[in-house]
C-alpha cells in the first residue's frame, strides 16, 4: 500500500473561486500576502476543525498534509502544513518557500533526518524522505504544476534549485 492510500488522500477539483485563489497565489503580490497569512490561518483552522481542514484545502483545493520533521540543528520536532503532490503511490513535497528563493526549514530538516511522519485527516503515517533528482524531480515538479500552477511561477523566481522530496511509507500508526 502506498502513502496516498494509507492516508486516504484524494485530490479535489478546485471550483472557480479556488482556481482564482490559485492564480493569485502564484503572483508576486499574492505570494507576499499569502506567505504571511497562511501560517496563522492554518493554525487557527487546524485547531478549530480538529486537524481536518487547512487554508490550502479550503481556499485553493490543494491537498495539504502535516509533516512532522526533526530539526536539523535543534533536534526538536517541527510540524509544517505542506502541499502534498501525488506521484505514483507516493507523495512529493516541493520546497519553493512561496517562491522566495530560500530553502525552507523543513527541507533542511528532511536532509538531516529523513525519517518523518505525515498526518492527513487524523491518519498518521511514518515516512522516509529522499531528495528527488533527474527524471523523478521533473516528474514531481510537473505533477505539482498540474495541481497548483503557481509552482511554475515560483520555480522561475527561485534563485536556487527548488528542492523536491519524495515520501514513501513505513507504515500506518
Amino acid at each position: 500500500m502506498g502513502l496516498q492510500s494509507a492516508l486516504g488522500l484524494e485530490q479535489v477539483e478546485p471550483n472557480a473561486v479556488q482556481r482564482s485563489m490559485q492564480r493569485l497565489g502564484g503572483t508576486q503580490a499574492g505570494t507576499a500576502v499569502f506567505s504571511r497569512i497562511i501560517g496563522p490561518t492554518d493554525r487557527a483552522l487546524l485547531r478549530f476543525t480538529n486537524g481536518r481542514i487547512t487554508a490550502g484545502e479550503l481556499f485553493a483545493a490543494l491537498p495539504v498534509v502535516l509533516v512532522m520533521t526533526t530539526g536539523a540543528r535543534t533536534g526538536k520536532q517541527r510540524t509544517t502544513p505542506l502541499n502534498a503532490i501525488p506521484v505514483g503511490e507516493d507523495l512529493a513535497l516541493i520546497g519553493t518557500n512561496f517562491g522566495s528563493g530560500t530553502t525552507p526549514g523543513w527541507a533542511h530538516n528532511l536532509l538531516a533526518h529523513p525519517e518523518a511522519a505525515v498526518t492527513y485527516n487524523n491518519r498518521v503515517c511514518e515516512v522516509t524522505a529522499h531528495r528527488a533528482e533527474g527524471d523523478e524531480y521533473e516528474e514531481a515538479f510537473a505533477a505539482a504544476i498540474r495541481i497548483y500552477p503557481g509552482y511554475a511561477d515560483y520555480r522561475k523566481r527561485a534563485t536556487n534549485e527548488v528542492p523536491v522530496f519524495v515520501l514513501t511509507t513505513k507504515g500506518l500508526s
